[in-house]
């Protein structure tokens, strides 16, 4: 059964999302205004706030998105992978590529992980992301020490892309997974 078309406020709820995402992309959270935003999606702000009661549900609706499409972008095949640094590799190289084939999405979550030490609500934010991922790296990992890996994959995951994101031209992000690889790899098989 072919699934039903988006209702009219699906859509305009989507216009809205897209252009807030657009401007934080552009301009860190400070630049999502009510102003800039009716501007960008030539609503007033009565369509907007029908659809989001709120600044902060917007800003929430378009983190959910950038996680969403950079989650929905990453694949963890490890099972075609043979060796521990093969998995690790591959691992690595999903959620780095998850970030950078998405570049709005990935400024969008720098912009959080900005805040997160004077915003609460982005510090909780961002604590259950990295905790989630913390979590899907430590199914490499069953040893003693596999809380202490996955904060290290995460860790490295987020400086590539941060550095990558940050300094294009002198990062080489697919030399910098194969090196993190290898040395979580030795890591994990010392345990």
């Amino acid at each position: 059964m072919p699934s039903a078309a988006p209702s009219v406020r699906d859509l305009r709820r989507a216009e809205i999302v897209d252009a807030a995402r657009k401007l934080v992309a552009d301009g860190g959270i400070e630049a999502l205004t009510f102003g800039k935003l009716e501007r960008s999606v030539s609503f007033t702000r009565g369509v907007i706030t029908y659809h989001f009661e709120n600044r902060d549900e917007i800003v929430a609706a378009v983190l959910d998105s950038a996680i969403r499409e950079i989650d929905g972008a990453t694949r963890d095949d490890v099972s075609a992978s043979s060796d521990l640094a093969s998995q690790v590799r591959a691992v690595l190289r999903s959620k780095v590529n998850g970030f950078l084939d998405h570049p709005e999405a990935a400024r969008i979550l720098l912009s959080f992980w900005a805040r997160a030490h004077h915003d609460p609500k982005a510090r909780r934010v961002n604590q259950e992301l990295f905790r989630v991922y913390r979590t899907q790296a430590r199914s490499l990992s069953a040893g003693p020490n596999a809380d202490a890996f996955a904060t290290l994959m995460v860790g490295t995951v987020i400086g590539i892309v941060t550095q990558k994101q940050l300094d294009p031209d002198r990062v080489d992000a697919e030399s910098a997974i194969d090196e993190a690889a290898d040395a979580l790899a030795a890591r994990l098989e010392r345990q």
